[in-house]
């Protein structure tokens, strides 16, 4: 099994493009839900039926106007996902995340890459809580539709769709339920920066990971 290395050699040249999700995505500002909506009323990803439906909604987002959504990256069929908090802004660090990957034995024709905001947030920063909690019902119902068996929980915001103490530093490496699937934090590439102590947590859960999915 492949080295923590595939985080240092992370700045060498991508591997060829497979998708929209590939390189780096501009920020598209994210308005404010209108005021006329009650928020005591059901989202509207409830309604939807399938992962298609999903998408269809999200198409009628001003963002899409912008730049497609990219709420997942690869086969969600196989009930193996890499979640994170939104898509990057910095094409390294999805590399890394492809490296990550192939160091296990996996690509995205055998998993996804499932994103909690499906799109980039303003200046690459941290996700509000209101843009949380305008999308989260989406990823919530994309998988209750499509049924994850494994996910790999990249970051903390990501990981607390098991629940707060997932996000935890002291939970990571630790399973954790998330509906009908099994939830395993880890570390996003933009945490582990030149960390060597990181590096290697991180190698441990992917093999904790892969070890899961068999």
């Amino acid at each position: 099994m492949a080295p923590p290395e595939f985080v240092a050699r992370a700045t060498q040249g991508p591997t060829p493009a497979q998708g929209p999700a590939r390189g780096a995505a501009p920020a598209v500002e994210l308005p404010p839900p209108p005021r006329s909506v009650d928020p005591a009323a059901p989202h509207p990803a409830l309604a939807c039926d399938s992962a298609d439906a999903l998408m269809g909604l999200l198409a009628r987002f001003p963002q899409a106007k912008q730049m497609p959504p990219l709420l997942w990256h690869g086969a969600i069929e196989t009930g193996v996902w890499v979640l994170v908090d939104r898509p990057d802004g910095d094409p390294a660090h999805r590399h890394t995340i492809d490296r990550m990957m192939a160091a296990i034995d996996l690509d995205w024709t055998r998993a996804a890459l499932v994103s909690r905001l499906p799109w980039p947030t303003p200046g690459d920063g941290e996700p509000t809580a209101d843009n949380l909690a305008r999308f989260t019902p989406v990823v919530e119902r994309l998988a209750a539709l499509a049924a994850p068996r494994h996910v790999l929980a990249l970051g903390q915001c990501a990981a607390e769709l098991a629940g707060s103490e997932a996000r935890l530093v002291s939970s990571r490496g630790r399973w954790f339920s998330w509906g009908s699937a099994q939830l395993l934090p880890s570390i996003h590439p933009r945490t582990m920066a030149a960390s060597k102590d990181l590096k290697q947590q991180a190698f441990t859960h992917l093999k904790l990971f892969r070890e899961a999915i068999g």
